[in-house]
Formats: C-alpha cells, sequence, structure tokens
C-alpha cells in the first residue's frame, strides 16, 4: 500500500483536483455542523492590513472562493502547492479577478524559496501528513514566518478514515487501506508543533457526518490512494452494503475529527 507521505502518492493523487473535488463534496453536503468548516477557518483567521501571506499546499483553492476580497487593505496573498496542477487550477480561478493582490507559485514546503520572515501568516491545511519530511517542513515554516506572524495548521484525527476501513474490512480481511495513522493528526500535531513554535493553541471544529446519498460516501473512499486497485465490483459491494444502512437509518452517520493549530514564534 502507497504510503500517504509519498512524493509519488501526492504526485498520482493532486494532478489534478478530481480526488480533492470528491472529499470536498462529502463534507460539504453532509456535515452535520452547518456553519461549515471553511467559514469557521476564517473566524480565527487574524489578518491585518498588509500582511503578506502565503498558503501552502492550496490544493484547489476553493477556501478562497468569495473570499479574497474581503482581506484587509494592503494584504497580498500567495497561494502555492507541490502539485504543477493545482497551481494552474487556482491561477486560472483567481489570476485575472485578483491580479494585484494574489500570485501562485509551484513550492515544496520543505523548501520554501523566500527569506526569513517573509510572511505574516503562512497556512498548511490538511496537508502535513502528505510531507516525506516533516521536520524539514516545519523548519521551513518557521524560518519564513515573520517574529509576530501565525501558522495556521488543519488536520484531522480518526472519524471517518477508521469507518472506512472498518467498511473496506467486511470485504477484505486482510486489508490495509485506511489503517494508516497520519504522521501529523490532531491527537499528535500540539506535541509535534511545539518542537518549532512556543506557543501552540488547538482549536477543535465540532462536526460530523449524515450521508443521504450513498454515492458521495464511495467517492469517496474510491478517492483514496489506499484503496487503488481494487476491483470496482468490491465498490459495488460497497454501495449496497451503505445504501442498506441509509434505508435502515435514513443517514449513514459518521464521526469526524478536525481542527486548527494556531502557531506564533
Amino acid at each position: 500500500m502507497p504510503a500517504l507521505n509519498s512524493k509519488e502518492t501526492v504526485r498520482q493523487q493532486y494532478s489534478d483536483d478530481k480526488n480533492l473535488s470528491a472529499r470536498i463534496k462529502l463534507h460539504s453536503k453532509h456535515s452535520t455542523n452547518k456553519k461549515g468548516f471553511v467559514p469557521w477557518l476564517f473566524e480565527q483567521y487574524r489578518f491585518l492590513s498588509n500582511d503578506k501571506i502565503l498558503e501552502l499546499g492550496c490544493g484547489n483553492g476553493g477556501q478562497w472562493e468569495g473570499r479574497i476580497e474581503h482581506l484587509p487593505p494592503g494584504c497580498t496573498l500567495i497561494l502555492s502547492d507541490y502539485s504543477e496542477g493545482m497551481v494552474d487550477i487556482v491561477r486560472e480561478k483567481f489570476s485575472q479577478k485578483h491580479p494585484h493582490n494574489v500570485s501562485f507559485m509551484q513550492i515544496d514546503i520543505q523548501s520554501i524559496p523566500f527569506q526569513d520572515e517573509s510572511f505574516n501568516a503562512v497556512i498548511a491545511n490538511h496537508m502535513l501528513y502528505h510531507v516525506p519530511d516533516l521536520n524539514k517542513a516545519l523548519q521551513e515554516a518557521r524560518r519564513v514566518l515573520a517574529a509576530d506572524g501565525c501558522f495556521y495548521a488543519t488536520t484531522g484525527g480518526g472519524g471517518i478514515r477508521e469507518f472506512s476501513h472498518n467498511a473496506v474490512k467486511m470485504f477484505d480481511p486482510e486489508t490495509k487501506a485506511f489503517s494508516q495513522t497520519l504522521a501529523f493528526n490532531l491527537q499528535n500535531g500540539e506535541e509535534i508543533l511545539t518542537r518549532y513554535f512556543p506557543s501552540v493553541e488547538r482549536s477543535d471544529y465540532i462536526d460530523s457526518l449524515s450521508v443521504t446519498e450513498t454515492q458521495d460516501l464511495v467517492d469517496w473512499i474510491k478517492s483514496s490512494s489506499t484503496v487503488s486497485g481494487y476491483p470496482e465490483e468490491m465498490f459495488n459491494d460497497l454501495y449496497e452494503h451503505f445504501e442498506g444502512i441509509r434505508i435502515r437509518e435514513g443517514a449513514i452517520n459518521i464521526p469526524k475529527e478536525a481542527g486548527l493549530f494556531i502557531c506564533k514564534k
């Protein structure tokens, strides 16, 4: 089974936003907390006028849609990703609408091409568990962060991954799908981050999933590299299993763990 933090896995998973979109779709349609993770996240950010903001691993830039125009005056934003395909997507989305305060770069968080203390805010959302050398990545994030700046990092915990592992295991008792512990997760994140930042604050987003369209859940599972190589018949079996739960209970209820770490030098 491919490692979640191998460069080849990341390259294949995020060559475009197909897999990411399937994951976002499940959460946006079926989360029980109607505030929404992204609106909650922007309530936690503390951006000031003229701040320089760097997002690492921006994906398809979905969190910024409709929000760039509400940044404080004078702010500049760099959207970056390890995947050239993702950078192309955000450039197409935002370059014409925000030509003066948003730029786009392909960046490996393990080697950020900026001078020390270049940014007031550095963001790494749901991506640190994909990084091969987490130590080097966090050293780099700290290095380019201004003395009074904030490093924002979101991640998940168990929840849907454990649920999905148990579901696949019914059809393949030896499966390793979704069994890998995330290298950076909600449970170990604070311990890891305090090695690099003297101030680390954890904030949990309380939520769960109540899935009423079974195919959305199957598509989420199929989007993971951990099930690559499984035949389509198994996904059909999973659909039938989940659909039976949905019919009996009205929805497929799944626990969810997500949160944010706010770090200061």
